[in-house]
């Protein structure tokens, strides 16, 4: 399977970026789409049970090890975070979309309700969300480099 070209295709009917998408698929689980995790997350986006539970039927699939499913319902779910952050918290930024994705939107809430910002994250959750960030930035110029004319 190709998972560049899997991604790309799903970001786009998101309207997401797909070196992020691809990213954070990667920080997430290596692409591994039987990857388990401590919270029971599962598959490449390693989403957790209840999020799949949420969002599955609404996007209409069922496995979430089947990767297309899974990159799918993480797509949703980040596309409803990017407007809940948005529209209820006036954050807007991958790097909010990525650290509520991480953190959980109901921590970003308590943070920014309580007159917190980022500087007040936990450092591991900045971290991811920086980390694929700049990942993202370097996919995105490996893609656009043109070999060398001799």
């Amino acid at each position: 399977m190709d998972y560049e070209e899997l991604f790309a295709r799903i970001a786009a009917e998101y309207k997401l970026d797909k070196h992020t998408l691809a990213e954070q698929g990667w920080r997430e689980s290596k692409w591994d789409p039987m990857a388990i995790g401590k919270a029971n997350d599962m598959g490449v986006m390693q989403i957790v049970p209840a999020t799949w539970s949420e969002w599955a039927p609404k996007v209409k699939v069922y496995d979430p090890f089947d990767p297309e499913s899974n990159i799918r319902v993480a797509c949703a779910y980040l596309t409803y975070l990017r407007k809940f952050l948005s529209d209820k918290l006036q954050l807007t930024g991958d790097h909010w979309v990525l650290v509520a994705y991480n953190w959980g939107p109901g921590n970003v809430q308590k943070l920014i309700e309580g007159g917190k910002g980022w500087a007040d994250i936990p450092e591991v959750r900045q971290d991811y969300a920086i980390n694929i960030l700049l990942g993202a930035e370097a996919r995105a110029l490996a893609a656009s480099e043109t070999p060398a004319v001799s």
